[in-house]
């Protein structure tokens, strides 16, 4: 959780691509586990530090479902580390953020992963 920390003390902010979500669902996949426990751990150890959590997604589907979607898991991250980690709901916000701030075109693949994302941003 350090180099997190650092980032969001440095630049504000940090996207989180590997957290993984069911398609069109804000169910949290087990494979997110890892990263998840980097920042509940960082919040458990900088006592100071609250969070806004963006949740993003690609163009694909309406505007409406992918602003909901958005809402959802960034809701579904800041339970998560409510329910895991203990950490303090008034330390944590959430955030969706839809399509309407995408990294990359989404015309492709790639392009629509990067925009898929998870992004904490220090409060």
């Amino acid at each position: 959780g350090k180099e997190l920390y650092e980032a969001l003390m440095t630049d504000g902010r940090v996207a989180v691509n590997n957290i993984f979500f069911d398609t069109g669902s804000a169910n949290i996949r087990a494979e997110s586990t890892p990263v998840l426990t980097k920042i509940g751990t960082m919040m458990q150890q900088y006592t100071d530090l609250n969070l806004l959590i963006e949740g993003h997604t690609d163009d694909d589907g309406g505007f409406d479902m992918n602003m909901k979607l958005s809402s959802d898991r960034a809701a579904a991250v800041k339970e998560y580390l409510i329910s895991n980690f203990g950490i303090v709901e008034d330390r944590l916000r959430a955030m969706g953020l839809g399509p309407t701030r995408a990294v990359a075109p989404n015309d492709s693949p790639e392009g629509r992963q990067q925009n898929r994302r998870v992004e904490l941003v220090r409060m």
